[in-house]
C-alpha cells in the first residue's frame, strides 16, 4: 500500500503535519506496535538495532514505517527534534522501529530516567528497583561511552534506597560540557546517606555550561575548587545538607542565579545573601529549622517566601514586590508581619501571611505599607484554645492605603464559633476612623459565626466605598477548586470541595444564617455579594 499523502509543508507548519501523522499511524498500528522494548545500544549496528527486542509483527512493519511516517522527506533537523521532545521509553520504541529514530537516538540529549518514564509502573516494588538501576545504568553507559552530550539529565531514584554510592558516581561522569539541567533525586531514608561529588562541577567547561541544578536527599559540600557556575541560573536544594561555607562557596561561584530554592535543608544557622547576587530574583527558604538568621543583600529581589523562624535582614528591597512568610513554629507572626514588614519591604504589592496561635490583637502601628495591593492571611487551628481576634486585622487595611484585594482564610476550628443570638447593633464595633479607598475585592474562606469575624466584615462593608465583590466562602478552599460545577458540568475531572465533618456542616448551617441575618442587609447596592454555602455537590447529603 502506497503511503498517505501529506498535505504541501507550505500550507502547514512542518511540526503540526508530522504530529498528525504519528497520531494516524498509531491508530492503525497500536495493537502490532509499541510493546516495551529495551532501548538500543548506542554502539550497535542499525539493523540490529532496528530489530532488537522486537516481535515478529514488528520486524515486518519497521521497514515501512519511515514511509508511513514520512519521516524519509523530513530533514534530519526536523527528525532530532521529534525524537528530543519525546518521553524516554518513546523515544527508545521509536528508535527499535525506524532507522531515522535509530540515527536520533544515538544522540539524544534529554534524558529523564525514572520507573514511570521507564514503563516500570506496574511492576513489583523490588523489582521495579532492581530493573531501574539495571535500566538507568545501560542508558548512561551507551551514552557515556559514544561520546553523547547530554543536555538534560534528570534522575528520579527515590525509589532506590540501598543504591551504592559507586554507580552513582559513574552515572555521573556524563556531566560534561553542554549540559544545562541536572536534577537528582535521592530516597530520604539511605544505608548510607550520598555525597554529590564537587569534582563533577569542577570542569570548567562542564560548570559553565549548567542552568539548572536540583539536588534532593543528598549531601553537598562546595570548595573553592567548584568551578565557575557562569550560566546557573536556578538552583534548588530540598533536604540537602549543605554548610554555611559551602553554600558560600557554591553562591560566590555562581553570579548569574535568578532563583534560589531552599529547602528542609540542615547544617547551617545564618543564610546570607551577597551582594553579588545580582540577578537573583526569587527567593524560597523553607523549613529550615536550623537557620535563625536570613540576610539579604540582593538589589534585584523580587519575591521572597520564607518558612522559618523570622529574624530577617534585607539591605537593599527596592525591588522587593512580592512576600509570602509562614515560620516554623507559627506563632506571632501577624505581630511581627506589623512591627518588621514596613521596615523590610516598603514596597511590597503582594503579601500573604500564615500564623497559629496568635495573640488575641494585632498590634496598631503608624508606620505603612504604602505600596501594598494584594493581600493574604491564614489564620490556622491553634495548637490551644482559639484566642483570634480577627478584627484586629483591621490594621493591615488600615496601613494599606494602596490594597485592591484582601483574602482571609480561617481554618476550621481556628476561631471559636459564637451562637447567633442578639441585634445586629452588636455587631458594629466603634475602633477606627479610618477608611480604605482603594479596596475592590475581599473574599473570606472559612466563614464563621465567630463575633470577631463577624464584626471585621461589617467593619470593611460599611467603610470601605470603593468595593465592588465580596464574597463569604462557608467552606474551606472552594475557591481554588480545579474548576467550576456550573460552569462545566460534564467535565470528567472536577475539582472535589474540602471534606466536612458533621459538626463542621452544623456550623456551616449557623454561618448562613448569622450572613443572611446580620450581614447581607448591609451590603450596599453596588456590591455584589456572594454566599457560598456547602456544595451541592460534595457536602449535601453526606
Amino acid at each position: 500500500m502506497s503511503p498517505r499523502r501529506l498535505r504541501p509543508w507550505s500550507s502547514r507548519p512542518r511540526f503540526a503535519a508530522i504530529r498528525d501523522a504519528v497520531r494516524r499511524t498509531r491508530r492503525r498500528r497500536r495493537h502490532r506496535l509499541l510493546k516495551p522494548l529495551t532501548p538500543p545500544a548506542a554502539g550497535s549496528g542499525s539493523k540490529a538495532t532496528e530489530t532488537n527486542g522486537a516481535t515478529c509483527g514488528q520486524r515486518e512493519c519497521a521497514p515501512n514505517m519511515g514511509q508511513e511516517l514520512g519521516l524519509e522527506v523530513l530533514p534530519e533537523d526536523i527528525i532530532h527534534r521529534i525524537h528530543s521532545i519525546m518521553p524516554v521509553q518513546d523515544a527508545a520504541r521509536a528508535a527499535c522501529v525506524s532507522r531515522r529514530f535509530v540515527h536520533s537516538w544515538r544522540s539524544y540529549s534529554s534524558l529523564i530516567l525514572s520507573d514511570r518514564t521507564l514503563g516500570l509502573d506496574d511492576t513489583d516494588f523490588e523489582e521495579r528497583k532492581t530493573h531501574l538501576i539495571d535500566k538507568v545504568d545501560k542508558i548512561l553507559k551507551n551514552h557515556y561511552g559514544n561520546g553523547v552530550k547530554v543536555k538534560t539529565l534528570k534522575l528520579e531514584l527515590g525509589l532506590c534506597s540501598d543504591i551504592k554510592a559507586s554507580y552513582l558516581d559513574r552515572w555521573l561522569r556524563i556531566i560534561k560540557s553542554g549540559i544545562q539541567e541536572f536534577s537528582l533525586v535521592l530516597p530520604l531514608v539511605m544505608n548510607k546517606i550520598y555525597n554529590f561529588p564537587c569534582s563533577v562541577l569542577s570542569d570548567e567547561a562542564a560548570a559553565s555550561s549548567i542552568q539548572s541544578l536540583s539536588l534532593f536527599g543528598c549531601a553537598f559540600h562546595p570548595t573553592s575548587i567548584l568551578g565557575r557556575l557562569r550560566r546557573l541560573k536556578s538552583l534548588h536544594l530540598c533536604h540537602v545538607h549543605i554548610t554555611e561555607d559551602g553554600l558560600g562557596h557554591l553562591l560566590s561561584k555562581s553570579s548569574a542565579l535568578e532563583r534560589l530554592v531552599i529547602d528542609a535543608c540542615s547544617g547551617k544557622i545564618c543564610l546570607k545573601i551577597p551582594c553579588t547576587m545580582q540577578q537573583l530574583k526569587f527567593l524560597a527558604v523553607k523549613l529550615c529549622k536550623m537557620v535563625r538568621v536570613v540576610e539579604i543583600d540582593a538589589p534585584q529581589l523580587g519575591s521572597f517566601h520564607y518558612g522559618g523562624t523570622p529574624v530577617i535582614y534585607v539591605r537593599n528591597s527596592s525591588q522587593l514586590k512580592n512576600v509570602d512568610i509562614s515560620p516554623v513554629c507559627l506563632s506571632g507572626i501577624l505581630s511581627y508581619a506589623r512591627f518588621s514588614l514596613p521596615s523590610i519591604a516598603q514596597n511590597v504589592e503582594s503579601l500573604t501571611l500564615r500564623g497559629r496561635s496568635e495573640n488575641a490583637n494585632t498590634p496598631m502601628l503608624p508606620s505603612k505599607l504604602p505600596r501594598l495591593k494584594n493581600l493574604e492571611i491564614a489564620l490556622l487551628k491553634p495548637h490551644l484554645s482559639p484566642n483570634y481576634d480577627a478584627f484586629s486585622l483591621v490594621s493591615f487595611l488600615d496601613a494599606s492605603p494602596a490594597l485592591e484585594s484582601f483574602i482571609l482564610r480561617v481554618e476550621q476550628d481556628a476561631m471559636m464559633h459564637d451562637p447567633v443570638v442578639g441585634d445586629d447593633t452588636e455587631y458594629r464595633r466603634q475602633n477606627l476612623e479610618c477608611r480604605n479607598n482603594s479596596l475592590r475585592k475581599v473574599m473570606i474562606t472559612g466563614f464563621c459565626s465567630a463575633k470577631s469575624l463577624v464584626e471585621l466584615t461589617v467593619h470593611i462593608l460599611e467603610r470601605t466605598h470603593s468595593l465592588e465583590r465580596f464574597t463569604l466562602d462557608i467552606t474551606y478552599g472552594y475557591d481554588r477548586r480545579t474548576c467550576n460545577i456550573a460552569k462545566f458540568p460534564t467535565a470528567r475531572m472536577i475539582g472535589q470541595c474540602w471534606s466536612l465533618s458533621k459538626r463542621a456542616l452544623e456550623e456551616a448551617h449557623r454561618a448562613v444564617e448569622t450572613a443572611d441575618r446580620y450581614i447581607k442587609g448591609r451590603v450596599p447596592s453596588s456590591v455584589q455579594f456572594e454566599v457560598l454555602g456547602p456544595c451541592p455537590r460534595c457536602h449535601i447529603g453526606k
